[in-house]
């Protein structure tokens, strides 16, 4: 990704997923970056950063979003994941079934 603002390297969680950016009426897709790390300075801390490929939109500067959780809350998030890939049958997740 040309002039991204996330470093990837070998410890990044996910290098690529796909991803979407959304306005009010409008949806743009590309490639992202997940990375998921505990801060040195901060270990009761997890820190979530995204970014989608800035060359697929140009709707939004360059930028990447950071979420900072707590350990519950990342413990909360870890299991949400869990629910989600938990099928049913229906080839759908549960948790994020519409």
């Amino acid at each position: 990704m040309a002039g991204r603002v996330l470093d990837v390297t070998s410890h990044t969680t996910l290098g690529y997923v796909e991803a979407a950016i959304r306005g009010g009426d409008w949806e743009d897709e590309g490639a992202g970056v997940l990375d998921v790390y505990t801060p040195k300075d901060a270990p009761e801390r997890v820190v979530v950063e995204f970014e989608v490929d800035p060359t697929a939109t140009d709707r939004v500067a360059s930028h990447a979003d950071e979420v900072r959780l707590s350990c519950e809350q990342a413990r909360e998030l870890r299991d949400a994941l869990d629910e989600a890939i938990d099928s049913d049958g229906s080839g759908r997740p549960r948790r994020l079934s519409r």
